[in-house]
């Protein structure tokens, strides 16, 4: 097992493909993480989708802005997960 702390940048941006700021990732990752240690997928997907707002290039309450925020937070989730595989928790039993 790994703890968040102990997972390199270059590990951090392989989950993302360097697209996204390692900085805030690693910030809500820590915001998101369980107290046993594993990062809630839903909540750093949501965390994530809310931090990204501003880089949607829609009009807000629009349907292009919603699908955007959706696929992000789809992206937010996507990248807890393969986080929690780095930390060594398996998705079936966090989910």
């Amino acid at each position: 097992m790994k703890t968040l702390d102990e997972i390199s940048d270059s590990e951090l941006e392989d989950c993302f493909n360097g697209s996204t700021n390692v900085d805030m990732v690693r910030k809500l990752l820590k915001d998101c993480q369980n107290p046993d240690g594993w990062i809630d997928t839903d909540d750093f997907g949501d965390e994530f989708a809310y931090a990204l707002e501003n880089f949607i290039d829609a009009e807000e309450d629009s349907w292009e802005w919603e699908e955007a925020w959706f696929n992000n937070r789809d992206w937010g989730m996507a990248i807890a997960n393969k986080v929690n595989t780095l930390l060594g928790f398996d998705e079936k039993l966090i989910n």
